[in-house]
């Protein structure tokens, strides 16, 4: 973990997030995960058929070693489903592909940095990259199946980029962003295609985007002023959602516009940020909780809380 995580789970923990999670309207605590049995395979789909499921990141599942907590979506009574724990090594940044599979960023620590990839309803990786550059922070994967990992390398981020099938890098880019306390954040897509990366270097955050088909990244015009990431998300319309740490907020960018047309306030938004296509979102705190903004919400919805240290989540299709 770098030191501006190890900076976000201690303000958390001062008390930081009680503060931003309290004006939820409601919430739910399912108490440890690793002590729930997982239903079966089948179970989980009879519960979720029609519905969608959300995956929580846990880096704190036992030392060294974390685990992806698999729930129900929609923030209504959510239900502990499973917890995948093999091939899961230190999860960071969590994403979902058209085909549901769901693609985990692990960080060093008992085990390799790696990117593993699970079909849906599987609790082994079908498929894992292992040849990384650096520390992986986040994966996002376009409709081709190419694979995108950012990541930090002696405090400096690049983004590698993996053919369908590949555990070899086509192209290793460096993303212009570097500086002390260097964090690699949210990846997303905007509707033409292009990659957004967010990147968090001197307590500041920093956008930025790959054209499709180009090696190099170029500034995106946001004012991103007195805004400490690391999360970012866009939705089918193309808004940009900013996760901001100082100031507890998630601001929205429209299309083309640099300053935000509103901004989600009471936020703990320590960790990487999920955007589905109509605008719901998904906030990991960097700690011990999800929060869910529904489309159009100025603040939070509903406050999900595990026994867990979540720097990542994402929402299957």
């Amino acid at each position: 973990m770098s030191n501006l995580r190890f900076s976000i789970v201690a303000l958390v923990a001062g008390g930081l997030l009680a503060a931003c999670a309290n004006p939820s309207p409601s919430s739910f605590t399912p108490g440890s995960a690793r002590a729930l049995q997982a239903p079966s395979r089948g179970v989980e789909q009879a519960k979720t058929r029609g519905g969608r499921v959300l995956y929580i990141g846990n880096i704190d599942g036992s030392p060294g070693v974390g685990q992806v907590l698999v729930y129900t979506a929609g923030m209504k009574n959510p239900q502990l489903l499973r917890t995948i724990s093999n091939g899961t090594g230190r999860p960071i940044g969590l994403w979902v592909d058209s085909k549901n599979n769901l693609w985990v960023a692990n960080e060093t620590d008992k085990y390799p940095a790696s990117v593993t990839a699970f079909k849906p309803g599987a609790s082994s990786p079908f498929f894992t990259i292992t040849n990384v550059y650096g520390q992986p922070g986040s994966v996002a994967v376009d409709n081709k199946g190419d694979v995108f990992v950012n990541e930090n390398q002696q405090d400096e981020g690049y983004v590698q980029e993996f053919a369908p099938g590949s555990t070899t890098a086509e192209y290793t880019i460096d993303t212009g962003v570097s500086g002390y306390a260097f964090d690699p954040g949210s990846m997303a897509f905007d509707p033409q295609g292009n990659l957004y990366v967010a990147e968090e270097a001197k307590l500041q955050l920093q956008i930025v985007k790959l054209a499709p088909g180009s090696q190099q990244f170029t500034p995106v015009n946001l004012d991103l002023k007195n805004i400490d990431g690391p999360g970012m998300g866009i939705d089918k319309a193309g808004n940009i959602y900013v996760g901001n740490a100082n100031g507890a907020t998630v601001s929205v960018y429209p299309p083309g516009q640099s300053e935000p047309s509103r901004v989600i306030s009471s936020v703990g938004a320590y960790g990487l940020t999920w955007v589905t296509p109509k605008g719901a979102v998904y906030q990991a705190n960097g700690e011990s909780s999800v929060i869910e903004i529904v489309p159009g919400s100025n603040t939070p919805t509903y406050t999900l809380n595990c026994s867990c240290q979540t720097l990542g989540s994402a929402v299957s299709n």
